[in-house]
């Protein structure tokens, strides 16, 4: 899995596919913060709880949990998987409108 991911400025990160779907837990990893969400339910397209807010340089975000991944990398991991990191493209703010995260 190779493809970089984007931030919907309304909605949060865009998950691929294959990745909405889990058993018990999923952890994200951004450069300011680590996720847990529990549950076996799928996904949504979005992830809200990670948005442009997310991702920067880490010397000017207070106590980052990740700054390996800065300025705009994510680790997602399902339970009993490795880690998959990917790039972290783009912002979309409106459907055809894109800017640098």
């Amino acid at each position: 899995m190779s493809e970089t991911l984007h931030v919907d400025a309304d909605r949060g990160l865009w998950l691929p596919p294959e990745l909405r779907d889990f058993e018990k837990q999923i952890v994200f990893r951004t450069p300011r913060a680590t996720l847990q969400h529990f549950g076996s339910g799928p996904l949504d397209p979005y992830y809200g709880m990670i948005t442009e807010d997310s991702f920067g340089d880490p010397e000017e975000m207070r106590d980052p949990q990740n700054p390996e991944l800065a300025p705009n990398r994510v680790s997602i991991k399902e339970q009993g998987t490795d880690a998959i990191v990917f790039e972290v493209e783009c912002v979309v703010d409106d459907p055809g409108n894109r800017r640098a995260l």
